[in-house]
């Protein structure tokens, strides 16, 4: 089976999340300090939403070419849960898809996902 790669890129370090037990990965990384997502994420966005939203996307392999906004996330026991509403009230037209926050380097926050 051949490797799956996801790549982010935040100033100073470089990202990447490999596997070969999954069809599809996701990983994103953002400066923790990142300004004016609530401009494209709904509620109280941080760079934590943000870093999540852009993993599902970059998983789901359609990345920016869909509204953020439609990534839904639900925190779980053990990581979080998300997927992306293609039309209002249909929560479950697409893949779900299992995360967790990453540690990443001070001033970094980061997030993977894999298929649920």
């Amino acid at each position: 089976m051949d490797a799956t790669v996801s790549v982010s890129y935040v100033p100073g370090w470089t990202v990447i999340a490999v596997t070969r037990e999954y069809g599809r990965i996701g990983v994103d990384a953002v400066p923790a300090d990142a300004a004016g997502l609530e401009r494209v994420l709904p509620g109280e966005a941080d760079a934590q939403a943000w870093a999540r939203a852009e993993a599902v996307l970059k998983a789901d392999g359609r990345g920016l070419t869909v509204d953020p906004a439609q990534v839904v996330v639900e925190e779980g026991a053990d990581g979080w849960r998300a997927w992306i509403v293609e039309h209002p009230g249909d929560r479950d037209s697409t893949a779900e898809w299992r995360g967790w926050d990453l540690d990443g380097p001070e001033g970094v926050v980061a997030a993977i996902v894999v298929p649920r």
